[in-house]
C-alpha cells in the first residue's frame, strides 16, 4: 500500500476501470468470475473514499451526496459491504444476490456465461452484469459533475 502522497483517487479509478475490462473478457470458471465480480464491487464503492480522502481534490465535502443519488452506486454499496463484512447493518436499497446461473458453451471464444441476479428489497431485480456497466456509468457521472478528470 502506498503512502497517500505517492497515489490519489486515479489509482483507485484505473483499478475500478481495469476490473470492469475483466468483467467483460470470457470466462472458463465461474468461481473466477465470481472473484472478479466481488473485487469490482469492492472497488467501484471504495472509489468514494479514495475522493473522499485525497487531499488534491476539492470533491471530498461533496462526494458523499453525490455518490447517493445514484441507485446504482446504492446497490453497489450493499454488495461490497456485505462481500467485505459477511454481515451489514447499514441497508441503502437492501440489496442481496438472490440466485445465480452459469450456462456452458461449446464454442472455445466463449466458454461460459455467468450471471447472478441482485434483489432489492422492494422487489425488483437487476443482473449483476447490469450492474456494474450501470455502476461505472454512474461514476463517469459523479466525476464530470465534479469536474474530476480521471
Amino acid at each position: 500500500m502506498y503512502s497517500p502522497n505517492l497515489t490519489t483517487w486515479r489509482a483507485q479509478y484505473h483499478r475500478l476501470k481495469r476490473g470492469l475490462e475483466k468483467l467483460r473478457r470470457p470466462y472458463r470458471s465461474s468461481t473466477e468470475y465470481e472473484d472478479d465480480l466481488q473485487h469490482y464491487l469492492q472497488d467501484c464503492w471504495h472509489l468514494k473514499d479514495w475522493i473522499k480522502n485525497d487531499q488534491s481534490t476539492s470533491a471530498s465535502g461533496l462526494i458523499e451526496n453525490e455518490v447517493a443519488a445514484h441507485r446504482a452506486l446504492r446497490v453497489v454499496a450493499d454488495l461490497a459491504n456485505g462481500a467485505k463484512h459477511f454481515t451489514r447493518t447499514t441497508h441503502r436499497e437492501g440489496a442481496y444476490v438472490t440466485s445465480s446461473s452459469v450456462t456452458v458453451h461449446l464454442a472455445q471464444d466463449k466458454p461460459i456465461d455467468v450471471e447472478y441476479i441482485v434483489t432489492l428489497a422492494d422487489g425488483t431485480t437487476l443482473t449483476a452484469s447490469s450492474l456494474v456497466t450501470d455502476s461505472f456509468d454512474a461514476w463517469s457521472q459523479v466525476l464530470a459533475r465534479l469536474g474530476l478528470d480521471p
